[in-house]
């Protein structure tokens, strides 16, 4: 099995490209890539990334070798519902003094959509079996990508606050490693107006990035205490952008956060602000790819599982 996989992961890159998005042969091929006990073993309306070591055997149908940290360490892969159609990408430096970095990704989501998004951040893009998108500082400021189904019926306009706070703070999520975060304060939920109306429905979808051609942009501000892995309770200050593309049925949140103490140092939440507003849509399409594990690129390459 190893070797067919090696074999076809040119033919399969291919397929991923931005060029190619939609082809139902590159779709077919990437089911075809899992053997049928593991097509069986994932569902294709869950994304779920790994929750455990023995993911790689469901996923693949061999038995894991050559374990990495980040496998054993007993700190799951937490579940953004992120599918990667190609490697992120980013242009610039974020070292430091105001620079940052632009990271860009293509996503594939519900409803036969492929959404190109990028934000600007302070800090350095975060690499290895535990990351999706995300950018982290040493210090632990950061933000990650998450996506999520909307409720049947809902658009990002009418879906409740009580439903963002819960994707993000899902046992299964970035912030849940220890626990499922408590004590959760809703601070503030509004739109920000100034990036242009929504369509009829909530939803907008566009090129280029000019303000007319972008969805609505939701903006959360939120405190909580998450459990540290000495089981201590550690308060935190995040802040949520979350934006509908056009056509999709899936909300796209951008999640930045820090401690509560360096929320209150000088420029960190102004950072954190910048960030978040500048989450933006640089193009969607259509796609017969399915938001699924078995299509994330980097199961075909081998790179999803250490």
């Amino acid at each position: 099995m190893l070797a067919l996989c090696v074999s076809l992961v040119a033919l399969h890159g291919r397929e991923l490209t931005r060029r190619q998005l939609g082809g139902a042969a590159g779709s077919a091929l990437a089911a075809g890539l899992l053997p049928p006990a593991a097509r069986a073993a994932v569902s294709p309306d869950e994304m779920r990334t790994s929750a455990n070591i023995d993911g790689y055997t469901a996923l693949t149908g061999q038995p894991g070798s050559s374990l990495g940290a980040g496998a054993i360490s007993g700190k799951s892969r937490p579940r953004t519902g992120v599918c990667l159609l190609e490697p992120v990408a980013t242009v610039g430096s974020a070292a430091g003094g105001g620079k940052t970095v632009t990271v860009q990704s293509l996503v594939a989501l519900d409803g036969g959509v492929a959404a190109t998004t990028r934000f600007e951040s302070p800090y350095p893009l975060a690499q290895g079996f535990y990351y999706d998108v995300e950018t982290r500082s040493r210090e632990g400021d950061g933000a990650f990508l998450l996506v999520e189904r909307l409720p049947a019926g809902a658009t990002l306009d009418t879906v409740d606050g009580a439903w963002l706070l819960s994707t993000v703070f899902a046992s299964t999520g970035r912030f849940g490693a220890y626990g499922v975060p408590t004590d959760v304060r809703l601070l503030a939920d509004s739109f920000a107006d100034e990036r242009g109306a929504a369509a009829a429905g909530g939803a907008s979808g566009g090129r280029g990035g000019g303000a007319r051609d972008q969805p609505r942009l939701r903006l959360v501000e939120v405190s909580f205490a998450a459990l540290t892995p000495g089981g201590s309770e550690q308060r935190r200050h995040a802040m949520i952008s979350a934006l509908q593309p056009r056509g999709s049925e899936d909300a796209m949140l951008l999640v930045g956060g820090t401690s509560e103490l360096r929320w209150k140092k000088e420029g960190t939440a102004d950072a954190l602000r910048r960030l978040v507003r500048s989450f933006e849509l640089d193009g969607t399409r259509a796609t017969k790819i399915g938001r699924a594990l078995r299509n994330d690129y980097r199961v075909a390459e081998g790179t999803l599982f250490p």
